[in-house]
């Protein structure tokens, strides 16, 4: 008789890239202070190294929010061009990308937290992730600021 093997739905899976992973908390913050694009794609990377169960949902929220940023611009600029929106109300619908990157950074962040907390109880070892948050926050932010980019490319990666 074949013994089956007992899964938990939420069990991170083993990856060899394990000891790179964060608490998820870093890569939220530098969303919040470096900007979405390196905070995404660190939590895409932290998906894999931490072996997510949920990381094509994870993956899937980080493309809904970097192909979703330029797409709410292009839309809040009709609405601009038609009239639809004035000056004073269009600088609070600008807010809505903000609340997009933020929101699916959050939502992410949710996701790999459970993750975490399971492969951390069962003796996963995280690094600090501190250094690199301050780094991206500092160094990352002032490359993108003296960057010339593309507007379209400012807005995914800011």
């Amino acid at each position: 008789m074949a013994a089956s093997v007992y899964r938990l739905p939420d069990e991170p899976l083993p990856s060899g890239l394990s000891r790179y992973a964060v608490d998820p908390v870093w890569p939220l913050l530098s969303v919040m202070l470096a900007g979405s694009g390196f905070g995404l794609l660190w939590f895409g990377f932290n998906a894999l190294a931490l072996g997510s169960p949920t990381r094509r949902r994870e993956w899937l929220c980080i493309g809904l929010s970097a192909l979703g940023s330029p797409l709410l611009l292009f839309a809040l600029l009709l609405c601009e061009q038609n009239g639809w929106l004035q000056d004073a109300q269009l600088r609070y619908a600008f807010l809505s990308i903000l609340l997009l990157k933020l929101g699916m950074a959050y939502a992410v962040y949710l996701m790999q937290q459970r993750c975490f907390e399971i492969w951390e109880y069962y003796g996963g070892q995280p690094r600090n992730g501190l250094p690199l948050t301050i780094l991206l926050a500092v160094v990352g932010r002032g490359a993108l600021g003296a960057v010339p980019l593309p507007a379209l490319l400012s807005v995914i990666l800011q």
